[in-house]
């Protein structure tokens, strides 16, 4: 079982300030961690919420990329550490095809979603932090459930439907101030009062700089 938590490539952040520019590389070696940590029974950071992705990348492995960004990108004046986003290409001839080509030279596939991580954070960060940030962006991949809970499967690929999944709670503090907290934050509260699931020694023993040292 891998435990040592992969970091980025010193290159990768070396050339773009050499650039001055923002840069990217595939991140092979954080999706093959991840599969192990997260997305395998019995890994260190096993979470059963994410099995719908593990089932497909259990199969093929296309289905799921990784990436490292040599620096944050800033969005709506906020810093922005990581990101999953459903990958779509535009429409026409060259731009469709140029696009395609370079999933393909990274990855050897298309996938069908891609989170990008901040290698720069990453360097630094602190293990539960890293960890983390891998957890909330593999949220952002939903699948859709019927009222039982049960995963809804396409008829046309016999594929679950996944889909991108927003915040589950997407409130302001100063709103939440004036008004009071809505069902989800109060939901929220009452989750945040319980220790977590995952304690600093499975941190350790799956990303923790001690196992290194």
């Amino acid at each position: 079982m891998e435990r040592i938590r992969p970091f980025p490539p010193t290159e990768l952040i070396d050339q773009a300030e050499e650039v001055e520019a923002i840069l990217l590389a595939p991140a092979v070696e954080l999706k093959d961690w991840v599969i192990t940590n997260w997305l395998t029974v019995g890994g260190h950071l096993h979470n059963p919420d994410h099995d719908h992705i593990a089932e497909l990348l259990h199969d093929d492995g296309t289905f799921l990329a990784f990436a490292w960004a040599s620096s944050a990108a800033v969005s709506k004046k906020r810093m922005v550490l990581g990101q999953c986003e459903k990958v779509m290409f535009n429409q026409g001839g060259w731009k469709k095809a140029r696009q395609e080509q370079q999933m393909r030279e990274w990855f050897g596939y298309v996938p069908v979603y891609l989170i990008t991580i901040d290698a720069a954070y990453c360097e630094q960060a602190t293990d539960r932090d890293f960890c983390r940030l891998i957890e909330h962006e593999l949220y952002h991949i939903g699948v859709e459930r019927d009222a039982d809970g049960e995963m809804l499967y396409s008829d046309s690929t016999g594929l679950p439907k996944h889909y991108l999944a927003g915040h589950d709670v997407e409130v302001f503090f100063g709103e939440t101030k004036r008004w009071g907290a809505d069902e989800n934050v109060k939901r929220l509260v009452e989750i945040a009062k319980q220790a977590p699931f995952v304690s600093e020694t499975n941190i350790a023993a799956c990303c923790g700089t001690c196992v290194i040292n």
